[in-house]
């Protein structure tokens, strides 16, 4: 072989060693993207901690739709007066239940219901004229018991569905079990008795219970009634239907103090809603019951008050947020990590939002808004909440040259 042509042998060989070394190079695999993701509390959301509690024994608060409650301090065993009377209704309306504006079967009254009312009236507690003989819708005795809080009326009712008084306190403490309300005993069907005892976290327990009921519901939202013997009969929570005001009961008395568990309108975060409420012992505590219903209403109003401006609508990340970056290879540039839409919710004032972002680096070439992971947020009223992860740029494809002399 002479040298001319071992010279063009060796300049095949290096083409032939650059071609497969190029060759090797296009096909390696491309070496992994990396991602980077910040991890976060937001600071606490402006305003005190908590709410402003009355001055009461205590109390206890919810809003319709969001399974959260609160409640002030200890919560002790207190009688609760004529907030008896929403269980009595309640377990009327569930052995004979209403539906529209029909007035249901007629109860007949007796001599033993007479003598009731005529008792309740010489000692002054709350009561409904009825007499001998007279027959009363279920929805007119339910009106009777839940507007003028009339104790002979729950006494008629509990004989009524039951057949006795104790058997009809026993269904009651059956039902209180039932719906969870473990610190809630009951003697009697109208709250006259001070062993007749719960908490305000038990009866907001119920207050939400009844007024899913329609006629329920319906009842304690009027300013009165007319039913026979007793005529008009008006509501002893006479602020209903004014200041957002749509129930639901009061109860007052010298061992009780001034009770009020309450349903109000107002307006949270840009949306009406109702705020459920439970307030028992209001002071004074041994005065007429028109003052102790206005210390009630006084501290029930109160504590509804305080709730738009604990309860907001809070941005934790807008639309568009950086929390990460996505690390290409073949390019200086970090392409970023943004929110897909902005994560937001109800929050209590003075609480935190923890943030927790999961993510997956993309295998292979990525576009733009191309989905990535998730960023839950906790502490927002209702549970978590979450939105969507995405890129903010494209990965673009590999340059040529850089596959070709890539280490």
């Amino acid at each position: 072989m002479n040298l001319r042509i071992a010279g063009w042998v060796a300049a095949i060989l290096v083409v032939d060693v650059a071609v497969l070394l190029a060759g090797v190079q296009l096909v390696r695999a491309l070496p992994a993207r990396s991602m980077t993701l910040d991890r976060a509390i937001v600071a606490n959301q402006p305003g005190g901690t908590g709410f402003s509690w009355p001055s009461a024994r205590e109390s206890a608060i919810a809003l319709a739709g969001l399974d959260k409650s609160w409640q002030s301090g200890d919560q002790r065993e207190v009688p609760i007066a004529s907030v008896t009377k929403m269980m009595t209704a309640y377990m009327v309306l569930s052995d004979h239940p209403l539906t529209g504006g029909a007035q249901g079967p007629s109860i007949t009254v007796t001599q033993a219901d007479a003598k009731t009312y005529k008792f309740d009236e010489a000692h002054g507690d709350s009561n409904a004229a009825v007499a001998a003989g007279e027959t009363i819708t279920e929805r007119q005795a339910l009106e009777a018991l839940l507007l003028p809080s009339a104790d002979n009326i729950a006494d008629l009712l509990a004989g009524w569905d039951a057949g006795s008084i104790g058997a009809f306190v026993a269904k009651m403490n059956r039902q209180a079990r039932a719906l969870g309300m473990t610190s809630t005993k009951y003697t009697d069907p109208s709250g006259l008795a001070a062993s007749t005892v719960s908490t305000a976290h038990d009866q907001l327990i119920l207050v939400r219970k009844v007024m899913t009921i329609p006629v329920f519901a319906d009842i304690v939202s009027l300013p009165d009634a007319k039913i026979p013997i007793a005529g008009t009969i008006a509501n002893y929570n006479y602020d209903t239907g004014q200041d957002g005001i749509i129930g639901v009961k009061t109860g007052t008395d010298s061992a009780s103090g001034g009770c009020w568990a309450f349903a109000v309108k107002r307006t949270i975060a840009g949306t009406r809603r109702v705020v459920y409420g439970v307030v028992l012992g209001a002071p004074p505590r041994s005065t007429s019951p028109l003052a102790l219903v206005n210390a009630a209403l006084r501290a029930g109003l109160a504590l509804a008050n305080d709730v738009p401006s604990k309860i907001r609508q809070v941005t934790a990340l807008p639309a568009g947020t950086k929390v990460g970056t996505i690390t290409v290879p073949w390019s200086s540039a970090a392409i970023p990590v943004v929110t897909a839409s902005a994560l937001s919710g109800l929050a209590v004032s003075g609480t935190s939002i923890s943030l927790h972002p999961k993510a997956h680096t993309p295998d292979t070439a990525f576009t733009s808004g191309q989905r990535v992971g998730e960023i839950t947020a906790s502490g927002f009223l209702g549970g978590s909440r979450g939105v969507a992860l995405v890129t903010g740029g494209a990965s673009g494809k590999a340059p040529l040259t850089w596959r070709l002399f890539r280490s």
